[in-house]
């Protein structure tokens, strides 16, 4: 037991005595720029789950559990209404809102992106958003969407500055 001790106090040791820097020495300044050189394709969802909230997503076990909206419900087999969580602010200081989801929407329609599970992932021609206060928007859908909220789960939430700084561009990351 003594040895193990003493083995393990060495190990700290050697370990902390590596390098040339001391205790309480400056770490010194990063030079030079990061090229990040990872070739596989599904690197920009695990940048995009970390950086951007969605309205709903699903949880481990599969349901579906707000997030940046608090509640929806379906109005008739085409209408969806939502209510958006109060409160929010992005990291900027820019208030999440109605306007906010518009915004998105319109992107996310304009770009019609080519999704790896397919163009299913896409709402349909003649889907649009209503504002009806700054805290509900209703989704209209041209025909029944049993997908909607599925689509909607995948709906990345980026701010105004998001999108005037640099947006999603002409095509998928």
């Amino acid at each position: 037991m003594k040895q193990r001790i003493v083995g393990i106090i060495v190990l700290i040791l050697i370990t902390c005595g590596r390098g040339t820097m001391s205790v309480g020495a400056q770490t010194p300044a990063p030079r030079g720029e990061l090229h990040v050189v990872d070739t596989s394709p599904v690197n920009w969802q695990y940048i995009v789950l970390n950086v951007f909230e969605h309205l709903v997503e699903f949880s481990k076990e599969g349901t579906l559990i707000p997030v940046l909206a608090t509640s929806w419900r379906w109005l008739d087999d085409r209408t969806l209404e939502m209510t958006l969580r109060q409160g929010v602010t992005f990291h900027n200081g820019e208030v999440f809102d109605a306007e906010i989801v518009k915004l998105n929407w319109e992107e996310n329609l304009r770009l019609k992106q080519p999704f790896r599970p397919g163009t299913h992932m896409n709402f349909k021609p003649g889907s649009r958003l209503e504002i009806r206060d700054a805290q509900t928007v209703r989704f209209h859908f041209p025909e029944p969407d049993g997908a909607a909220l599925l689509r909607l789960a995948s709906l990345h939430i980026g701010n105004r500055q998001f999108y005037t700084e640099l947006g999603w561009g002409e095509e998928h990351w």
